[in-house]
This record gives structure tokens, C-alpha cells and sequence, in this order.
């Protein structure tokens, strides 16, 4: 009966890894990505603090301000937009569609673009009905948390990526380096 249970143990392990998952809360960032800056035009901004959070959570330096051999997150810009996904006859309930949209881009310390410029999009649905405002308004505002939660966590699997660990080893942070 023991071995049964390390059997199935096994096989529920394998199927997760063979599936793709991975933690959250485990981030290996290359090494020139260690010590970090964030600029932010919104630094104390829900997406900024996450990613200060989670970043510094896993290790990495979260610097005050840039400096030598100091790379800058700088996330340019972040917007929402919505549309109208559908209508009902009456018009009493429209459900919509909103977008979440983070340009970001990492340099160096002289301001040099290591990667990017890149830009993440989320997009959810929700449901608007005139019969209950408030229900609706904490939709929305839930479904806005949501999106930017989300687009931190796709930031941070980019910052993962081979792509951005070639692109910052490849390119000097000083006239220094080679």
C-alpha cells in the first residue's frame, strides 16, 4: 500500500512538470538582472509594487535609485481600454471587454536599451447590469486588479526568458566590460 501511494505520488509530480508548471513564487533571474531599478511613472502603483514585492522575494536586489552595474526595469507606460462585447435587447446589461496594456523595457546604466521596448496586454470580460450598480463597479475594479496581477506575472516570466538573458549578457553595462 506504501508504494502505491509513492507510485501515485510519483505520477502526479511527472504530470505537473510535464505540463508546464512552474511556482510563482520561484523566480531565477540571470545575474546582470540581480540588482534591479524600477522606474515607474506610477511608483507606488499596484503593478509597481508588485513587482518590487515579488521580485524582491525572490532574491533579487530592488535598488532605490540606478547606479553602476545596475539594470533599470523602466515600465513606460500602462493603460486600460474597454470595449463592448455585447448588448442585451433591452439594454439593460452589456457585457464588456477591458484591456490592460504594460510597455516596458530594460537598460543599462547610461540608459542604453538592453531589451525591449516590449508591451504585455491582458484582456477579461464582465457584466454590467443597471439593475445593480454596485455589484458592477466592484466587477470592474476587481477585474483591474486581476489584469495587472497578471501582466506582472508575464513581466516576470519574460525576465526569465533565454531571450532577455542573452540580450543583457551580450551587451555591456560599462566601456569596461567586455
Amino acid at each position: 500500500m506504501k508504494h502505491k501511494k509513492y507510485g501515485i505520488l510519483f505520477l502526479l509530480i511527472c504530470f505537473i512538470a510535464g505540463c508546464g508548471f512552474h511556482l510563482r513564487g520561484n523566480v531565477n533571474l540571470p545575474t546582470s538582472l540581480q540588482q534591479l531599478y524600477i522606474a515607474s511613472g506610477n511608483p507606488y502603483g499596484p503593478v509597481t509594487l508588485q513587482l518590487k514585492q515579488i521580485l524582491g522575494h525572490s532574491g533579487v536586489s530592488i535598488e532605490d535609485q540606478p547606479g553602476p552595474q545596475i539594470t533599470t526595469l523602466s515600465l513606460k507606460s500602462e493603460r486600460f481600454n474597454q470595449t463592448t462585447f455585447s448588448q442585451s435587447a433591452s439594454s439593460k446589461t452589456n457585457q464588456y471587454t477591458l484591456y490592460f496594456s504594460l510597455d516596458y523595457e530594460l537598460q543599462n546604466n547610461k540608459g542604453e536599451i538592453l531589451y525591449g521596448p516590449r508591451t504585455i496586454n491582458t484582456q477579461g470580460n464582465y457584466t454590467v447590469n443597471e439593475d445593480a450598480v454596485l455589484t458592477t463597479s466592484t466587477q470592474e475594479a476587481t477585474l483591474r486588479t486581476e489584469l495587472q496581477r497578471q501582466a506582472v506575472y508575464q513581466l516576470i516570466e519574460q525576465l526569465n526568458s533565454k531571450s532577455v538573458a542573452t540580450a543583457v549578457q551580450t551587451t555591456p553595462k560599462n566601456p569596461n566590460e567586455n
